[in-house]
């Protein structure tokens, strides 16, 4: 009698891509679920504006207003990175509680000024979203993706006095 319990070629493939997905936590390895490139069907047409200005133009008007500063590093291949712009960036009440508390900053982190602050500040992965205190020093960060609330989370703890 021949055994006949052989495994399917495409049920190790769906479990291959399982285990990829389950291990890595950043773009710099995840593989998005759904495409992150696909156009935004929905209507929305307002969300969170960055500044492009440069790093230290921003952190001295951050120091001059002595608000935190929100880093958003990215770069044009990081379909996480095209997510967080597309699902969390416009996100009404985290719109609205960023840009009324934190000097906004996005960063290509391959681009320009961006390669410079990627190294400085250790970035391994993207998105890297970083939280600044006026001074410029690190107070919290997140690799990958994160949700709205997560995000208003960690900026409402960067505000707290210490």
């Amino acid at each position: 009698m021949k055994n006949s319990a052989t495994l399917n070629p495409g049920l190790i493939g769906y479990f291959a891509v399982c285990l990829i997905l389950l291990f890595t936590p950043a773009c710099k390895y995840r593989i998005a679920l759904g495409s992150p490139f696909q156009q935004e069907t929905s209507a929305k047409t307002s969300g969170l504006a960055f500044s492009t200005d440069s790093f230290t133009v921003r952190l001295d008007r951050a120091k001059l207003a002595a608000r935190p500063v929100f880093l958003d590093f990215y770069t044009s291949w990081c379909g996480p990175c095209k997510v967080m712009d597309r699902s969390v960036f416009t996100d009404a009440s985290l719109t609205t509680y960023l840009t009324d508390n934190f000097v906004r900053l996005k960063v290509n982190a391959e681009k320009g000024e961006g390669i410079a602050l990627a190294k400085k500040f250790d970035v391994q992965g993207y998105p890297t979203l970083i939280f600044l205190d006026a001074s410029g020093v690190e107070k919290e960060r997140v690799l990958g993706l994160a949700t709205a609330k997560q995000l208003k989370k960690l900026g409402q703890r960067v505000q707290k006095p210490q």
